[in-house]
């Protein structure tokens, strides 16, 4: 599975209606790898200065992703493939 971020734009929301929709999500993706299609919900970030939210999934393919957002009512502005770098300690 590829890893993917969804970018929404949310004018007036607030953090809980972004954590509502997070649980949804989540809820979404789950059932949906319930029937058989590669999806995992991760996180989101929801950054309110520029109203606006990123989450991160697990997918085969965008297609999936955007099946977990439609299905738990979430709009989204685009989908992208991403690469997570975790941070590396020094060794010395």
């Amino acid at each position: 599975m590829n890893e993917y971020l969804v970018e929404q734009y949310l004018p007036g929301v607030t953090a809980r209606q972004v954590d509502d929709a997070s649980a949804r999500l989540a809820a979404a993706a789950s059932e949906l790898a319930a029937d058989g299609v590669e999806v995992r919900y991760i996180s989101s970030t929801f950054i309110p200065e520029e109203e606006s939210c990123f989450c991160r999934f697990e997918a085969r393919d965008t297609y999936a992703v955007r099946r977990a957002c439609e299905r738990a009512g979430v709009e989204l502005a685009r989908v992208v493939e991403a690469r997570d770098f975790p941070s590396r300690r020094e060794e010395g």
